[in-house]
């Protein structure tokens, strides 16, 4: 065996960055075989050709975009953050950027920070590759980050960064880097702001730590937060000319028929418990003689492992702080007007995926078994369905 061949099976393989690239090169060639190919809701490719000219609003965009329009002006009512993702590939290729491609891109590599955190919890082998398998095949977000269109775009990025913040958190563990990353996530899909208990507990745990470092590392999470949260107020005063954010509080948004007592009311939880348990695929007399509805499909029968969440032990902390965050993070979105329109699954609970799958795990006993293989494997043949037959 060559020198070369020696170094890369004792330094390479057994890295866990280097099995994450691998991992997450796989999940991409399969989420473009797999994909449409492209959106007609690129919002965010022009968006960053906006900040690439100077400008925070898109200029005479086509009439089928979602956006709050002042005149020739149309402002992109999402948070910005996924055009960093686009911004270099747009100062390329222009306006041709596939925002599908990025997409796919931005989740694979979620993919594989996922398998990277998955390491350092300590989990085993061949659980950790079950549990990555579930994150990238068994949940929408293969869905998700195949189509790629704005709203899908926004969550795929949240989850990036949420990735991301796992990864730094489960290792060297840095306040101030992990809420950049939890701000970004936040800056992606404004309700994952609300994650940040989750990763307040996961900075100071450790029972050996004194009170006066406890609120020292509370201090820098929360001021690395409240900068990236700054960030978004003054975004907003630069488009609208006030810190409130007023996309969509555009007249012909607001006006629609979906909210009758504004966008957000304990009223709507109900469309919400719906969606999430009781939306079911949709007859059809051709092979494969179902297919999602175009408002979603109900989260246990999107991914039946999910159901493992109810077996978690909450006497273990991480598992308790990962349903605190979870259950934080989704009051935005039960008490909006909207269960996630067009979607397959139920897209907002994207904003909480890596919560959930982590729910999974301790539900799993962090071990895998006959049962728990097969309702992965289901998990995984449902979303391939319903990516490649689509809304």
């Amino acid at each position: 065996m060559s020198q070369a061949a020696v170094i890369f099976r004792q330094k390479a393989l057994p890295n866990k960055w280097f099995q994450a690239a691998c991992i997450a090169a796989l999940v991409f060639v399969i989420y473009f075989f797999t994909s449409k190919g492209s959106t007609n809701f690129d919002q965010y490719v022009r968006l960053a050709d906006a900040f690439l000219h100077g400008r925070l609003y898109l200029v005479n965009a086509p009439s089928w975009l979602e956006l709050a329009r002042d005149g020739e002006k149309g402002f992109v009512i999402n948070p910005p953050a996924p055009t960093l993702f686009l911004i270099p590939w747009v100062a390329i290729w222009g306006l041709s950027t596939n925002q599908v491609i990025i997409s796919m891109l931005v989740g694979a590599v979620a993919v594989g920070f996922f398998w990277v955190a998955a390491t350092q919890l300590g989990w085993d082998f061949w659980f950790r590759v079950a549990m990555t398998v579930l994150v990238a095949f068994g949940t929408n977000f293969w869905w998700g980050a195949t189509e790629g269109s704005i709203w899908m775009l926004a969550h795929v990025s949240a989850v990036f960064f949420l990735m991301a913040a796992l990864v730094e958190t489960t290792g060297k563990n840095r306040p101030w880097l992990i809420g950049i990353l939890v701000g970004l996530a936040g800056l992606s899909r404004l309700p994952v702001f609300l994650t940040f208990p989750f990763f307040a507990y996961t900075v100071t745990k450790g029972s050996n730590q004194q009170w006066r470092t406890i609120l020292s590392r509370l201090a820098m999470l929360g001021f690395a937060l409240a900068v990236m949260g700054a960030l978004y107020l003054a975004y907003n005063y630069g488009r609208f000319g006030t810190i409130s954010d007023m996309g969509y509080y555009d007249p012909l948004i607001s006006s629609e028929p979906y909210f009758p007592k504004g966008h957000n009311d304990i009223s709507y939880i109900p469309r919400h418990i719906n969606a999430i348990l009781f939306y079911v695929p949709v007859r059809i007399e051709e092979f494969p003689f179902f297919k999602p509805s175009f408002m979603g499909l109900g989260l246990f029968f999107t991914t039946p492992a999910l159901l493992y969440m109810f077996r978690a032990r909450l006497n273990e902390r991480l598992a308790l702080a990962a349903l605190g965050g979870l259950l934080l993070t989704s009051i935005p979105t039960l008490t909006y007007a909207v269960e996630g329109w067009a979607q397959f699954g139920y897209r907002y609970s994207l904003d909480y995926l890596p919560f959930m799958v982590l729910l999974v795990a301790s539900g799993m006993r962090y071990r895998l078994n006959c049962f728990a293989i097969a309702i992965i494997v289901l998990s995984c043949g449902i979303n391939l369905w319903g990516t490649l037959m689509g809304i």
